[in-house]
């Protein structure tokens, strides 16, 4: 069976390729603002075992 006659592949990578340009710099930023709430959870919980130690 010949996959190409029923998916156009071409066209789907395409497609994937302008989803991924559109949609990944607001991935970024959502990201970005998880890991930056994640480094100050650490700091402010390395900040008060140092301060209760």
């Amino acid at each position: 069976m010949n996959v190409s006659d029923i998916w156009d592949w071409t066209f789907m990578w395409q497609m994937f390729r302008n989803f991924m340009a559109t949609g990944s710099p607001f991935v970024m930023i959502v990201v970005a603002v998880c890991l930056a709430g994640m480094l100050l959870g650490f700091l402010v919980s390395i900040f008060m075992r140092r301060k209760a130690g």
